[in-house]
Formats: structure tokens, sequence, C-alpha cells
């Protein structure tokens, strides 16, 4: 009876022993990964208006073909760790914690706000053929955005530079970002997305893969904020709210990109003495 009891005692410390077990990691970085869910983005210099002596809006793009870029476009399908730049937007827009708004008359203030509907009618485009057979019938061939996220292969980029007079700075601040459809019947924007605290704190807890080493975890709002990225001038602010291809073209047009980024340099250069 004795030997029973202490077999019993022993197969129960052995199951409680084993129910304390906690089972192994996926990866190496796993912990990183659930610390990182309640990460906050990182506090942007505050603004007053009143210290701001100059202001130009400048809208640029990210062409993901660049080495550099490619950070925004791969991996190409989910992984446990990471998912690219278009495919977080998309999944904070279809959750609700990110708010896209409507392109209008080619307009780049955000004016309306699209629903998670109006978001995919706008973002649906009438493939080729137009139509296909389905039990039967004939029915329109509408190619969902979420099938076409492999097609962004560019990434516009609105953005602030100023100079604060009471931090004595040169400074940027991210207005807004637009991904950007590349197809063979040509360019499509299908939204805005304000870059506010909303959706930095989607992108703050979204990794991003860094090909150099692996351990040293970036999110896509530290690259951002980092300017990890290479990108072109498209539009400078003006009076007729045109970008640089309706007037200048092909080469005639980087030239035009470099001209806008060079004075902007030579506007800083020059508020010092040395």
């Amino acid at each position: 009876m004795l030997a029973i009891a202490l077999l019993g005692g022993s197969i129960g410390s052995l199951k409680a022993q084993t129910t304390d077990i906690k089972p192994p990691m996926n990866s190496i970085v796993a912990a990183q990964q659930q610390l990182i869910v309640d990460k906050a983005p990182s506090p942007l210099p505050e603004i007053q208006e009143s210290n701001i002596m100059w202001k130009k809006t400048i809208i640029r793009e990210i062409d993901f073909r660049q080495k550099i870029n490619q950070v925004f476009y791969y991996p190409i399908n989910r992984t446990e760790d990471w998912a690219n730049l278009v495919t977080v937007l998309y999944d904070g827009i279809q959750s609700g914690d990110i708010t896209a708004y409507r392109v209008e008359n080619n307009i780049d203030d955000m004016v309306t706000p699209l629903t998670r509907d109006d978001f995919e009618k706008a973002s649906t485009k009438i493939g080729d053929p137009p139509v296909i057979w389905k039990d039967g019938e004939e029915v329109p061939n509408e190619i969902a955005f979420k099938d076409r996220i492999l097609n962004v292969t560019r990434l516009r980029i609105k953005e602030d530079w100023y100079f604060d007079k009471k931090l004595s700075q040169f400074l940027v601040r991210i207005i807004a970002i637009s991904p950007i459809i590349v197809e063979e019947d040509g360019l499509s924007q299908p939204c805005w997305i304000p870059y506010d605290t909303q959706t930095r704190k989607v992108l703050a807890t979204s990794f991003a893969f860094n090909r150099n080493n692996a351990a040293a975890r970036l999110t896509y709002d530290e690259i951002f904020q980092k300017r990890i990225f290479d990108s072109y001038i498209v539009k400078e602010e003006n009076n007729y709210d045109r970008y640089i291809n309706s007037y200048a073209f092909n080469i005639d047009a980087l030239y035009e990109s470099e001209r806008i980024k060079n004075e902007m340099f030579d506007f800083e250069q020059s508020l010092w003495e040395y």
C-alpha cells in the first residue's frame, strides 16, 4: 500500500511539473515579437505655429524596386514574424485601426474618409476580360485590392519641411502616405492614409525585415522616422498645384526633382554662418 501511495504521489508530482513546462518559442526573436505588441510610436517634436519661420510641402515617391526600398515590398507572403508594408496597411484598414481617405480630383488633401466597404469599391478594378462566367451567368471580372497588393511597387509620401526657430532646427514631418498601384494600363492611387498617431501605432507594432541582421529588429515606423529609404521628389507645393511630370518629362523631370532637393539643401545651409 505504501508503494502504491508513493507511486501515486510521484505521478501527481510529475503531472504538476509537466503542466508548468512552457512550450518552446518558435524562433530566437519570438520574445521580441511579443514585447513589440505594446510598443508605442516615438514622440515627435511639438509644433507651435508661432515658431515656424519657413515651411514647404513636398510629395516624394519611394520605388520598391530599389534595393534599399525592398524592405517595404517583401516578404511577398506573410510569415510568422513579418509582413510587407502594404499588407500591414491593408490589414489596418480592414480592422478599422487605420482610416483611409478618398483621392478626389487628383487633390492631395484628405477630405472624405473611406469606410472599409468604400475602400474596397474604390480600390477594385474591372479586369480584362471585363466579364467572366460564373454559375452560367456573366459577372463583372472584379479584382480586389488584396489581389493587387503585389502590384503596389511605389509609395507616395506627403511631408512638410519646416524651420523651427525655437529648436533652431530644419525638420520634416510626414503628413500622409499613399500606395501606388503600377499595372500595364497605368498607375492608380486608391487612397491617402494620414500618418497620424492612429497609423503610427499600427506601423510601430509591425516588424520590417532587416537583410543585414534579423536580430536588430526595426519597425516600419522606425524606418520612416529614421528615413532609411531612398526617394525622389515628384511635387513641391505651387500655385498651379501640379506635379513635375505635368511640365517636365524623362531626364528633365529628374533634373527638376534634383533642383528642388538642392534648393532646400541650400536654404538649410544658408541659415548658418561658419
